[in-house]
């Protein structure tokens, strides 16, 4: 079958006219007279290297202590993996009871600092939820505690 010449040209004139197409949109265009180029401006622009900085969202909570005196029983709340109060003031002969209402286990012990020459000086066994473990400070002085599964849970009991 044979094409006449202008079906041969078909083809090589639609690539001239994307060629032209394509240079012509790589160029600047634009009416008026075009700014010109000077050796400061064609210069890359230096890129900025990031630096990280840490900024802290929160802030950190006071120590609130709960002062109870003359009674013979206070309640600490065990929830949301934080003591309530975590700091409390209470008379000597006080019973302190902790309770949990958290969904996980917790064990109260208190800090080694806080050792008697003959052992520890209080340790519950492990609290499950709604279970509760009882102390009485018979003796004066800061008595600090924290979870022996969580750590980073702590509170104080003061004793005068």
């Amino acid at each position: 079958m044979r094409t006449s010449k202008a079906q041969r040209w078909v083809p090589i004139l639609g690539a001239i006219v994307l060629l032209a197409v394509l240079i012509a949109g790589c160029t600047q265009s634009g009416y008026g007279p075009q700014p010109a180029m000077t050796q400061a401006t064609m210069a890359p622009t230096p890129v900025a290297t990031p630096i990280a900085t840490t900024v802290s969202t929160t802030a950190p909570t006071p120590q609130v202590t709960v002062t109870i005196l003359n009674q013979s029983n206070v309640a600490i709340t065990i929830k949301s993996f934080t003591f309530d109060p975590e700091f409390v003031t209470v008379s000597k002969g006080t019973t302190v009871t902790w309770t949990n209402q958290d969904p996980t286990q917790h064990q109260i012990i208190n800090d080694p600092a806080m050792f008697f020459a003959g052992g520890m000086l209080f340790k519950s066994g492990l609290l499950g939820t709604g279970q509760s473990f009882s102390f009485t400070f018979n003796t004066t002085g800061d008595f600090k505690y924290h979870c022996n599964i969580h750590p980073a849970m702590e509170g104080k009991v003061i004793v005068v």
